[in-house]
């Protein structure tokens, strides 16, 4: 292996495992990583899905909203929160991609509860087709942060 080749692929590595999600955005840890070759995700917080759960399934198609939990408020997400929004990409390809509202700051008490400082998100979203399984995404309106992965779930 080149001295290049081999340079690039520890840089790649480093800048993986620092994401904390190895590229696959948050499945266990921060989101963030590499999105299929588009910019880094830069959310500065980790984050999940919290209604539905991740990977649940038989979700109601008309559930309405989409809820995220993340870590902390000292991060780009909780400071313009209002400049994310929320995409559910249909995993079998057949209803592409629909885009929910921006980010509203809400209460979920009951809510999960993953991270030592829990604040939660809400995107509203309209009617979803049902037996499909959904990857909700967090996106910056800007374009400037990419697109950070998180979990997914089925209706």
């Amino acid at each position: 292996m080149s001295y290049l080749r081999l340079t690039l692929a520890a840089g790649l590595l480093v800048a993986l495992t620092a994401c904390g999600g190895g590229g696959l955005g948050n499945i266990g840890g921060i989101v963030g990583g590499l999105n299929g070759g588009g910019p880094f995700c830069n959310s500065g917080a980790q984050a999940q899905i919290a209604d539905p759960q991740p990977g649940q399934t038989g979700v109601s198609p008309t559930i309405g909203r989409i809820v995220i939990v993340a870590n902390g408020n000292n991060n780009n997400l909780y400071n313009t929160y209002s400049q994310w929004y929320i995409t559910l990409t249909d995993q079998s390809g057949q209803f592409g991609t629909i885009t929910g509202g921006n980010l509203s700051l809400v209460s979920f008490p009951n809510g999960p509860h993953p991270y030592s400082s829990d604040f939660y998100y809400a995107a509203n979203i309209g009617q979803l087709p049902s037996g499909r399984t959904w990857l909700v995404n967090l996106n910056d309106q800007s374009g400037d942060s990419g697109q950070c992965p998180l979990n997914s779930f089925s209706t």
